[in-house]
């Protein structure tokens, strides 16, 4: 079972609510076959791993504090169990609620750019979708690890109409969308938008053109910490080039990136649809 923990502890390519999900469905596991040290190891392991989502760490902080006194060994953990469902089924209306706000935003077919991989933004793109909604989607790769690659092939199978690019070619879509689309790893409480490396530039060519851009997350996503309090990790230089004899250069690998809050035009969330100005509403009083 440790195993899985470090699987996600590593996973470098999904995005904070379904690092969730997986967590959740790992935690089941591991009650029905009372696995109860290997999940307290587990739980060590995440304590230290995926720093940019602090949304995976407030679950993570829950289950410690709910989930694990309810769980004894040789005892019945229908408590337990049920509990898990609970909070998987408030992060699964979440989405649908989510992808029905945006939804109701169009009376006509829209074209519109993603990057990376987002589970509520995927959710989303299916609603409009199944409602004749959608009638293009451009996807960027999200390099190193392009994600994209991932999102696009699961619209395809949904028979959805899109496009893949690679990132520096963000600015081309601007003339052939109705509006940019993103997911959120986080939104610190001094506001800005914590999402996968190449949001900025996007944000910023959404500016440029008149685009409006969105944000789709869950108000777990609203951090009541302050940007600089929540660490954005570097990753392993191989991911973008293998050293050859004679490489002395830097080379710097950063899977996330800050976009103040000013360049989204509205955040949808499960709690309703708001504006940068009115995100007071949805983060915490702690800001320290």
């Amino acid at each position: 079972m440790l195993k899985h923990f470090q699987e996600i502890a590593n996973d470098n390519t999904s995005g904070a609510t379904e690092l969730i999900h997986k967590l959740l469905a790992l935690c089941e596991n591991c009650a029905i076959g009372y696995h109860l040290d290997d999940l307290r190891e587990g739980f060590a392991v995440l304590e230290n791993a995926q720093k940019s989502m602090p949304s995976l760490h407030a679950v993570l902080q829950i289950l410690k504090s709910d989930f694990l006194p309810k769980l004894r060994a040789d005892e019945e953990t229908a408590d337990a169990i049920s509990y898990l469902s609970s909070l998987e089924k408030i992060l699964s209306e979440s989405g649908v609620t989510i992808a029905g706000l945006f939804a109701e935003k169009f009376s006509e077919p829209r074209s519109t750019v993603t990057i990376s991989r987002s589970s509520t933004v995927m959710a989303t793109f299916f609603r409009m979708h199944e409602a004749k909604l959608l009638r293009q989607a451009f996807v960027l790769e999200a390099r190193p690890m392009t994600e994209g690659h991932r999102t696009i092939r699961d619209l395809r199978h949904r028979g959805v109409q899109a496009t893949l690019l690679v990132d520096a070619a963000m600015c081309e879509t601007m003339e052939h969308v109705d509006c940019a689309v993103v997911g959120a790893d986080s939104i610190s409480a001094d506001g800005y938008l914590l999402n996968k490396t190449g949001t900025f530039p996007l944000a910023i060519c959404c500016k440029e053109f008149g685009v409006p851009l969105y944000v789709l997350c869950d108000s777990l996503k609203f951090s009541p910490q302050l940007k600089d309090r929540i660490p954005v990790e570097d990753r392993p230089e191989e991911e973008i080039l293998h050293r050859e004899e004679g490489d002395d250069f830097a080379i710097w690998n950063r899977y996330f990136e800050w976009t103040p809050v000013d360049y989204v035009t509205e955040f949808i969330t499960e709690r309703g649809v708001y504006t940068p100005d009115q995100l007071s509403a949805l983060v915490g009083e702690d800001n320290g």
